[in-house]
């Protein structure tokens, strides 16, 4: 894919769509919800929707690879108009992160949303999980591998702060890679 791919990590109540929403008004990247997609899958009660909730009533998350044709549907819908996308809440882990770069290619940018386990559970019980997606300690533990090998492409940001001030954060690297267009320049 030619253009820039932002993975939006972080764990439940971290504010991934929140920053997502921001990046997609400030600077018109595509934001792509994965969760979302598959939720309008099922409410529309297609075929792939009711696959989808098989894997739901066995307390199972639906595997990304299953998402995969559903985020291609959203990238063909705006081919030739991407500045960028930001996938939302993804990859968990290197296994989704492997598959992510075989679909789109590696991340230009990941942005890691990091919270305080107590201020995550206030935030995610406000909110309907998703089923099957990790808790916040488990993001933790499954998101080091991926955080270890992107290393050089990722931007951690305190999330414990008003979303504001969180995405003031996200400017200033967004505002420092848009610009030239060249190889990645995260500020720090």
């Amino acid at each position: 894919m030619d253009a820039p791919v932002i993975w939006m990590m972080g764990g439940p109540g971290s504010g991934k769509g929140t920053q997502s929403q921001k990046i997609e008004r400030k600077y018109g990247y595509k934001h792509i919800d994965p969760i979302a997609l598959m939720e309008q899958e099922i409410a529309s009660k297609t075929a792939t929707g009711q696959k989808f909730e098989e894997f739901q009533s066995k307390g199972v998350a639906v595997p990304l690879r299953e998402l995969l044709p559903l985020i291609e549907h959203q990238l063909m819908s705006h081919r030739g108009g991407l500045k960028g996308i930001v996938i939302d809440g993804y990859p968990a882990d290197l296994e989704e992160a492997e598959i992510l770069e075989d679909g789109f290619g590696a991340p230009s940018m990941i942005i890691a949303l990091e919270l305080a386990e107590e201020a995550g559970s206030q935030r995610s019980s406000l909110e309907s999980g998703v089923q099957g997606r990790p808790s916040l300690s488990m993001y933790i533990d499954s998101s080091k591998a991926v955080m270890e090998r992107y290393a050089q492409v990722a931007l951690k940001i305190d999330a414990d702060q008003q979303p504001d001030s969180v995405f003031e954060e996200i400017q200033l690297s967004m505002d420092t890679f848009v610009k030239p267009h060249g190889s990645l320049h995260i500020a720090r």
